[in-house]
C-alpha cells in the first residue's frame, strides 16, 4: 500500500586484474558478462599509477587541494552480492508511480523478493523513504523505482517525502519516523556528514536504515546501496583519453562534499592525470543545476576562446553546458575548428538525444532506478531483525555499466553502447 506524501555484497575490496589498453577488443559476450569486472580492474590501475604521481600540474594541483585521494580511498570498489552477474536486458518494465512515465529498471533482478506480502504475512509494514527532488527528473525516478517496490508487496506501506534539498527537514523527517515506529528506513542523502547523526538515531532505537546512491557519515548503517560513481569518472576520462590528447578543460561539479562530486571527479583527475596536454582552466561547483551549468559554462566562454572540453559530473550539468556553448554558437569553437568534447554523467533520454545527434559525446550511465533495492534491503534487515531470513551485506555494490557513444568503440577493454541499444534511459522522452 503506498502513501504518498509530496512536501513541496561486497565481501571486502576485490582483488582484480589489471586491464591495460594493449588487452584488445572484448567480443561482445564477455563484455555483457564481465564490465563490472573489466571497469574495476581499470579502476585499480589507474589508481595505483595516480598514487605514485600525477606528471600534470594542473590536474596534479587540483587533486591535491580537493583532498580526493581520501574520498576515492574510503570508496568501496568490489563485487556484487550473491555472485550477481548483470546483463544488458535484464530488468522489469512499469509506469513509474510518481513521474507517470514507463521505466524499465535493470536491477530488478538484484538481491530479489518475489512479489506478495513478506516476512509475516499478518503483518503490515511501515517503511518511510525520503528524498530530496520531486522536481529533479533523476530523483523522481529513484522514488519511482522506490514505491514501485513496495507497491509489489501488499503488506507492506512506504511513506515518500520530499525533503526538498534541506538537510535539517530530513532529519527531522527520520526523527519522526523513529518516534512513530517505523520498521525501516530509506534515505538519499545529499550530503554525508549531515545525515550521520539522525541516521545513527534511528539505529539506536532499533530501527534498520539503508541509504541509496549517497552515503551518510554513520558507520551504524544497515546498508548502502552504493552506485558506480568510481566508474562513472573513470569512463570520462578515458574517453577523453581516447579522442583527445590535450586541451583546455572546463568543470561542471555537484556539491561539494558530495559523494557524487568527490567520487566522479576524482576518478576522472585519475585518469587524464600523467596526460601533460590536458589543462583545468575553469572549476565551478553547479550543484546538480542546470541554471548554474548554464551560467558557468556561459561565464567560461566569454572568459576564454580556447575551451576544449566540457565535464559534467550529472546529466543536468551537461545540459546546461550544451545549452550555453550552443546559445554562444560556440559548439564547434575548440582549437583549429574543432568541436568542444562535452562529458557526462546519468542516462536522461534528453541526454542520450543529444549523443544521437552528436553534441554531447558520451555519457556515463549512473540510473536512478536503484530505489528498488533500498526498499528490498531494509526489509530483508527487518526480516532478519525478526529472525526471518539473514540481512542483506552492509554493502551492496550497484553493477558498473559500460559508457554511451553515438557510435560502438572499444576503449581500454571496455565495450561501448549506442543509444539506440539502451533501454534504461529515465525521463521524459525527446523528439
Amino acid at each position: 500500500m503506498l502513501k504518498f506524501t509530496r512536501r513541496a555484497a561486497i565481501g571486502g575490496v576485490m582483488s582484480v586484474a589489471v586491464f591495460a589498453a594493449t588487452q584488445g577488443c572484448l567480443t561482445a559476450q564477455a563484455h555483457a558478462d564481465g564490465v563490472h569486472d573489466v571497469l574495476n580492474g581499470l579502476i585499480a590501475s589507474y589508481s595505483e599509477h595516480a598514487k605514485e604521481g600525477m606528471s600534470n600540474k594542473s590536474v596534479g594541483e587540483l587533486f591535491e587541494k580537493d583532498g580526493f585521494r581520501d574520498y576515492l580511498d574510503a570508496y568501496p570498489v568490489g563485487g556484487l552480492a550473491d555472485g550477481f552477474v548483470w546483463k544488458p536486458g535484464m530488468g522489469a518494465t512499469f509506469t513509474g508511480p510518481y513521474s507517470k512515465l514507463e521505466i524499465k529498471a535493470p536491477f530488478t533482478d538484484y538481491i530479489p523478493l518475489p512479489e506478495g506480502p513478506v516476512l509475516d504475512p499478518k503483518k503490515t509494514y511501515k517503511i518511510g523513504f525520503v528524498f530530496h527532488g520531486f522536481n529533479h527528473p533523476w530523483l523522481i525516478s529513484l522514488a519511482d523505482a522506490a514505491a514501485w517496490e513496495a507497491a509489489r508487496h501488499p503488506n507492506v506501506e512506504i511513506e515518500v517525502i520530499d525533503a526538498e534539498f534541506d538537510d535539517n527537514k530530513m532529519g527531522q523527517v527520520i526523527d519522526t519516523w523513529v518516534a512513530k515506529k517505523y520498521d525501516g528506513i530509506v534515505l538519499w542523502p545529499s550530503r554525508e556528514a549531515p545525515m550521520g547523526p539522525p541516521v545513527d538515531r534511528a539505529i539506536d532505537a532499533g530501527i534498520p536504515v539503508v541509504s541509496v546512491d549517497r552515503r551518510t557519515s554513520s558507520e551504524k548503517i544497515s546498508s548502502e546501496v552504493l552506485g558506480n560513481f568510481y566508474a562513472n569518472g573513470l569512463q570520462e576520462g578515458l574517453y577523453l583519453k581516447e579522442v583527445l590528447k590535450a586541451g583546455n578543460i572546463v568543470l561542471n561539479r555537484k556539491d561539494l562534499g558530495s559523494t557524487a562530486d568527490s567520487i566522479r571527479t576524482g576518478a576522472f583527475l585519475e585518469v587524464i592525470g600523467n596526460v601533460d596536454g590536458f589543462n583545468i582552466q575553469g572549476n565551478y561547483h553547479t550543484n546538480s543545476q542546470r541554471t548554474l551549468a548554464f551560467q558557468s559554462t556561459a561565464d567560461a566562454l566569454q572568459a576564454f576562446n580556447d575551451i576544449s572540453v566540457s565535464f559534467n559530473t550529472g546529466g543536468e550539468e551537461a545540459m546546461g553546458a550544451l545549452d550555453a556553448i550552443r546559445e554562444a554558437k560556440r559548439l564547434n569553437s575548440a582549437p583549429d575548428g574543432k568541436k568542444i568534447v562535452i562529458l557526462a554523467n546519468d542516462d536522461a533520454k534528453e541526454v542520450l538525444k543529444e549523443i544521437a545527434d552528436g553534441n554531447i559525446d558520451m555519457v556515463s550511465p549512473y540510473t536512478p532506478l536503484i530505489g528498488d533495492i533500498g526498499i528490498r534491503a531494509v526489509i530483508k534487515h527487518i526480516g532478519a531483525k525478526e529472525g526471518l531470513n539473514d540481512a542483506p551485506p552492509k554493502l551492496i555494490m550497484t553493477p558498473n555499466l559500460p559508457m554511451i557513444t553515438k557510435t560502438k568503440m572499444v576503449i581500454e577493454g571496455v565495450e561501448t553502447m549506442t543509444p539506440d541499444e539502451w533501454p534504461y534511459a529515465y525521463g521524459p522522452a525527446v523528439n
